[in-house]
C-alpha cells in the first residue's frame, strides 16, 4: 500500500505545459484552470524567525542580512542551539577571599552535543545572549564594494531615465515647431516631465582599483605532507559553506550561525491576478486565508494495487476517482492524444436527459514541445466508455454503513468498488515491447459547480484535465 502515498505517480498537465502532482498545483476558480508555482506571482507577506516567531519587517530583514539576531544554529549539525544555565563559583566583589555562586548561560546543542565553549566563548550573565561576534578582516573591503556596485546601478538608472525623457522631449519640441508654437514655451513646459531626471553631474560612482591576477601564489605549507590527517578534527563542506566569509577548516573554528529568517508568502494568478493562496499573517498560525488548491477542486486519482506488468501483455490496473467537491460530479475519461490538448474552454453542451457533457470531439490547441519528452505514454491504455457520476463529498458519509452503490448503475466490469464520494475503475494496460516503465496517459474531463460565477455566466462548466500515471516497472515475458 506504499504506493498510495506516492504522490508523484500520478500527475496533471498544468496550464505552462509541466507535470505535476496534485499536492503542488492549485486551480483558479476565475480562470478555471491549474496553475503551478512557475506560472503563478510570489508575494512575500511575513517574515519571521521559525525559532522564536519574532515577526520583522522588510527593512529589518535587510539590515540583519536575513537572519535572526537572538536564535542560533548549530555549526557542526545545523541544529537549533537551546541556551543552557550553569552554576560557577568566582571571587566575591567584596571580600575576594571568598566565593560567591553565580549563573552563567552558554549555547548547546541537543543534538551532536556541541557547546560555544568549544570554541572559547565566554559565558553569558544573561539568558537573552549577548555573544560576541566573529572579525571578518575582508568586512571593509567587501563593503566598499557594495557601495561601488550600488552607485552604478544607479547611475545605469539615471541615464536609462535620462535616455526616456530625452526622446519624449525631441517628439515634443518637433510637434511644437511644426505647429508654430513658441520653442521656449515648450522647453519651460518640459520642465518637470521626470521626477528623477538628473540635475548636474551625476557621475558619483565611486572608483575602485580593478583587482589583477598574479602568476605565483602562495606555497603549500611544509608540514601538509607528513603531518597525520585527522577526519574528526577537519570540517566537511557543508560546515564550511554554512559560513561563507570564513569558511573554517578545523572544528575548533567553528562559531554559532544566526539562524535563516523564514516568510510565508502569497500566489497570485498572473492571467486574472486573483489570489490561490494567502496564509494568515501570524507566524505561529498554520491557518491560510485563501488556498485554492487542486485537491479541493479537481478529482484525485489514485492507484489503489500495484499490479505486475509483462510486456505486450495485457493487465487490469485498479484506480480510485475520489469527488472533493460538495456537489455530485460527473466525468469521463477520455484518450490522452499526444499531438493536442483537450481545450479547457469548450463551451457545455446540455443534453435533454440532463447529461452536460460531450465526450465525442477532440479540440486541438497547441502541440506539445519536443522536449517535453515525459508526455509520451509508454503504454496503451483501454479507457471505460460512458459516463461516471460521483456523489458529493460528504463528511458523515465514513459513520455511515448503508452502501450506496445501489442507487448509482454500474458496469461491473468498469466500476469494481463505490464508497460515499469514491469509485474504483478498472483500466486496461498494455505496456509496449521495449520499455522499462509504464506510463499511461488520459484527459479526464468533468463537470464543475464554479462557485464564484456571475449572474451571467453558467454556474456549471465542463473542465478537461490532462493526467499521467506511472504505472509501474515492466518485466520481460519468459
Amino acid at each position: 500500500m506504499a504506493h498510495l502515498f506516492q504522490v508523484d505517480r500520478v500527475r496533471l498537465l498544468c496550464s505552462c505545459c509541466v507535470l505535476k502532482p496534485i499536492t503542488a498545483i492549485y486551480f483558479c476558480r476565475h480562470c478555471l484552470k491549474l496553475r503551478c508555482g512557475n506560472c503563478v506571482s510570489h508575494e512575500v507577506d511575513t517574515l519571521f524567525c521559525p525559532n522564536c516567531l519574532e515577526n520583522m519587517p522588510s527593512t529589518e530583514a535587510r539590515l540583519k542580512k536575513n537572519r535572526c539576531a537572538n536564535c542560533f544554529d548549530c555549526p557542526s549539525c545545523s541544529h537549533t542551539l537551546s541556551t543552557r544555565a550553569t552554576s560557577i563559583q568566582t571571587p566575591s566583589p567584596d571580600d575576594s577571599s571568598k566565593t560567591v555562586t553565580r549563573k552563567v548561560y552558554y549555547l548547546a546543542c541537543t543534538s551532536c552535543r556541541w557547546t560555544s565553549r568549544d570554541v572559547g566563548l565566554k559565558d553569558q550573565t544573561v539568558a537573552t545572549g549577548g555573544w560576541s561576534e566573529q572579525d571578518n578582516e575582508h568586512y571593509k573591503y567587501l563593503q566598499s564594494l557594495l557601495e561601488h556596485y550600488r552607485s552604478v546601478a544607479q547611475q545605469e538608472k539615471l541615464d536609462r531615465e535620462r535616455k526616456r525623457f530625452s526622446h519624449r522631449k525631441s517628439a515634443y519640441l518637433t510637434l511644437t515647431d511644426k505647429y508654430g508654437l513658441p520653442s521656449l514655451l515648450g522647453r519651460k513646459s518640459l520642465a518637470p516631465l521626470s521626477p528623477y531626471a538628473p540635475k548636474g553631474d551625476t557621475s558619483q560612482a565611486s572608483e575602485m582599483t580593478p583587482s589583477e591576477a598574479v602568476s605565483e601564489v602562495d606555497g603549500l605549507p611544509d608540514n601538509i605532507f607528513t603531518d597525520e590527517v585527522v577526519l574528526s578534527l577537519a570540517t566537511n563542506m557543508e560546515q564550511r559553506m554554512a559560513s561563507p566569509e570564513w569558511q573554517p577548516e578545523n572544528t575548533c573554528d567553528l562559531y554559532p550561525l544566526h539562524k535563516h529568517i523564514l516568510v510565508k508568502r502569497s500566489l497570485r494568478c498572473r492571467h486574472c491576478e486573483h489570489n490561490l493562496s494567502k496564509p494568515e499573517y501570524n507566524p505561529s498560525s498554520i491557518k491560510f486565508k485563501i488556498q485554492l488548491g487542486a485537491f479541493y477542486h479537481v478529482p484525485e486519482v489514485r492507484m489503489v494495487h500495484q499490479m505486475d506488468l509483462k510486456s505486450d501483455v495485457e493487465t487490469c490496473v485498479q484506480v480510485s476517482l475520489c469527488n472533493p467537491t460538495p456537489h455530485d460530479m460527473t466525468l469521463a475519461l477520455l484518450p490522452f492524444v499526444p499531438e493536442a490538448y483537450i481545450s479547457q474552454q469548450q463551451k457545455v453542451e446540455e443534453s435533454e436527459d440532463g447529461e452536460c457533457l460531450n465526450t465525442s470531439s477532440l479540440v486541438r490547441v497547441v502541440d506539445i514541445p519536443p522536449e517535453k519528452t515525459d508526455l509520451t505514454p509508454t503504454a496503451d491504455v483501454a479507457l471505460p466508455q460512458g459516463q461516471l457520476v460521483l456523489a458529493a463529498r460528504d463528511d458523515t458519509a465514513e459513520y455511515d454503513d448503508q452502501d450506496s452503490s445501489s442507487n448509482y448503475k454500474d458496469d461491473p466490469h468498469v466500476v469494481a468498488w463505490r464508497r460515499a464520494n469514491k469509485v474504483g475503475v478498472n483500466l486496461l494496460v498494455t505496456p509496449k515491447p521495449g520499455v522499462a516503465q509504464a506510463k499511461v496517459g488520459f484527459v479526464l474531463r468533468y463537470d464543475y459547480t464554479n462557485t464564484v460565477a456571475t449572474a451571467s455566466e453558467s454556474r456549471t462548466v465542463t473542465l478537461n484535465i490532462p493526467v499521467m500515471i506511472d504505472v509501474g516497472p515492466v518485466s520481460e515475458v519468459k
